[in-house]
C-alpha cells in the first residue's frame, strides 16, 4: 500500500528546493484521516474543514503525487454519491470531516450552493485519475457509473434550458445552479459564462473516454458528438475576431460580451480545449499580462501547469516561482501548494504515468538554473519508482512489485 507523503524532490538549486519542501509540508498538513467522512483533505476555504467539488478536481494530481490517491478516491465517490433527483440531480457542492453538506452551503434540497460547470470537472477528475493509476474503479464501481450516466443525461438534459447543449442558470440571483465557477455578484444573472463551455467540453471528452472503456458504444458516441457540438460553438460563436480574443460571458437576454474576470477565462487553457495554436497563442499571452498585473491567488493557482501543458515551460517556470514565493499572498491556500506539487512533478520533472498500461513517460522541462533533480518514491501503481536526471541521462528505479514500461523500455527493477 502507498504511503502518504514519501515522495522527495532535490534539485541542483536551493531555492527550488526549498519551494518543494513548503509545497509538500503545507498540502500534508490538510489531509486527514479517522473523521466521519473518511480519509480526505481540506479543498475549500482553509479553516472550513470541509471539501468541494472544484478544488478536489484540481487538487487531484498533486495529490496523487503525495500519497493522497485514497483520500481523492473517497471524495469524489462521495460526489458521485450524492447525485440525486431531489437536487436537481446535483450533488453536494461541499462535504464536510462530519460527512455533511458543508452547512454554510446547504440549507435544504430545495435551497444550497451549486456551481454547474462541477458534474463534468468531477467526472473529468475521475478519469484522469483512472488514468494515472489503472484503478478500474473509476469505469465500474456503480455509484460512479450511475453519476456518469446522470451527468450526461438528467443534469445536461435539466440545466440546458435551450436544447443547443450549454448548460443555463435556471434561477437569477440564486445560490443554485451557478453557470460558472465565478461567483462574482456581476454576473448574478447572465446564463453562462466561458469556463462553463470550457468544462463542459472537457467533461464529455473525458465521458466518451470512460464510456467507450465500459464498451459503452452508443453512450460513448453520444458524448463525443456533444464535445464537438460545443466546441463549434465556441470556435463560431464564442470567437470576437474584431478583438481577436473570446467573449466571455452570456448575458441573460443571450448577448456575448467580454469581462476583465481572468478566472473564469483561463479555463480554456486549463482543460485544453483549444486547439487552434494562433488562438491559443493570443490566449496565453493575455493570460500572461493579466497574471503580471495581479489576478487572486485560485486563479493564479492554475497557472503553472496550464502554461505547461500548452508548451510553454519558461512561463510555467516563472509562475511555478511566484506561486512558491513567500511573499505571495495567501500562499497557505489549500490550492496553492497542491498546484505547486503537480507542477513540480507532472510539469517540470515531465512525469507522465499511464496506469492502465503499466508505463511512464518522462520528459523533463527544468528552467536553467536547474542542472539536475531526484524524485525519490513517485506513488505508483502499488508501489513507487525513483527518477533522476542529469545532463540529459535519465536514471529509473522501479519499486512497484511488477514490470513497467518507461519511455518505451521495460524496466523491472534494475535502473536504466
Amino acid at each position: 500500500m502507498v504511503e502518504k507523503g514519501k515522495i522527495e524532490f532535490v534539485t541542483s538549486d536551493a531555492a527550488w528546493n526549498a519551494g518543494f519542501a513548503w509545497a509538500k509540508e503545507q498540502a500534508l498538513a490538510y489531509s486527514h484521516e479517522g473523521d466521519l467522512v473518511g480519509e480526505w483533505y481540506e479543498a475549500a476555504l482553509s479553516g472550513r474543514q470541509a471539501f468541494c467539488m472544484r478544488d478536489v478536481a484540481h487538487h487531484a494530481k498533486g495529490a496523487e503525487a503525495l500519497g493522497l490517491g485514497r483520500h481523492t478516491k473517497n471524495m469524489l465517490l462521495k460526489f458521485a454519491q450524492g447525485i440525486a433527483e431531489s437536487r436537481q440531480f446535483c450533488s453536494f457542492w461541499e462535504i464536510d470531516k462530519d460527512y455533511r453538506p458543508c452547512p454554510v452551503d446547504y440549507a435544504s434540497d430545495q435551497d444550497f450552493w451549486y456551481n454547474l460547470p462541477a458534474n463534468f470537472d468531477v467526472m473529468d477528475a475521475c478519469y484522469r485519475m483512472y488514468c494515472m493509476t489503472g484503478d478500474r474503479d473509476y469505469l465500474f464501481q456503480s455509484d460512479f457509473v450511475r453519476f456518469y450516466r446522470m451527468t450526461v443525461e438528467e443534469y445536461a438534459g435539466w440545466w440546458d434550458r435551450d436544447g443547443d447543449g450549454l448548460l443555463e442558470r435556471r434561477y437569477p440571483d440564486a445560490r443554485l445552479g451557478i453557470p460558472s465557477y465565478c461567483e462574482d455578484s456581476r454576473f448574478a444573472r447572465a446564463q453562462a459564462l466561458i469556463d462553463m463551455l470550457a468544462i463542459e467540453i472537457r467533461g464529455y471528452r473525458s465521458a466518451e473516454a470512460i464510456f467507450s472503456c465500459r464498451e459503452e458504444p452508443g453512450r460513448s458516441a453520444y458524448c463525443g458528438e456533444m464535445a464537438g457540438r460545443l466546441e463549434e460553438m465556441l470556435r463560431t460563436q464564442w470567437w470576437d475576431e474584431g478583438e481577436q480574443r473570446f467573449y466571455q460571458v452570456k448575458d441573460e437576454d443571450g448577448t456575448l460580451r467580454h469581462s476583465d474576470e481572468i478566472g473564469h477565462s483561463l479555463s480554456l487553457s486549463y482543460y485544453q480545449v483549444l486547439h487552434d495554436q494562433d488562438r491559443l497563442k493570443t490566449h496565453l499571452d493575455g493570460l500572461h499580462e493579466a497574471g503580471l498585473k495581479g489576478v487572486n491567488v485560485e486563479s493564479l493557482s492554475h497557472y503553472p501547469v496550464l502554461f505547461y501543458r500548452n508548451g510553454e515551460p519558461g512561463r510555467g517556470a516563472y509562475w511555478l516561482k511566484e506561486l512558491i514565493s513567500p511573499r505571495l499572498f495567501r500562499r497557505e491556500y489549500p490550492e496553492v501548494s497542491y498546484g505547486a506539487i503537480e507542477a513540480f512533478v507532472y510539469e517540470m520533472a515531465g512525469v507522465c504515468p499511464d496506469g492502465p498500461g503499466a508505463a511512464i513517460e518522462i520528459a523533463p522541462r527544468l528552467p536553467e538554473e536547474i542542472e539536475w533533480f531526484k524524485i525519490r518514491n513517485i506513488p505508483f501503481l502499488e508501489g513507487e519508482f525513483d527518477v533522476s536526471w542529469r545532463e540529459g541521462i535519465l536514471f529509473v528505479k522501479n519499486r512497484t512489485g511488477r514490470p513497467i514500461t518507461v519511455n518505451g523500455k521495460k524496466v523491472e527493477e534494475q535502473e536504466v
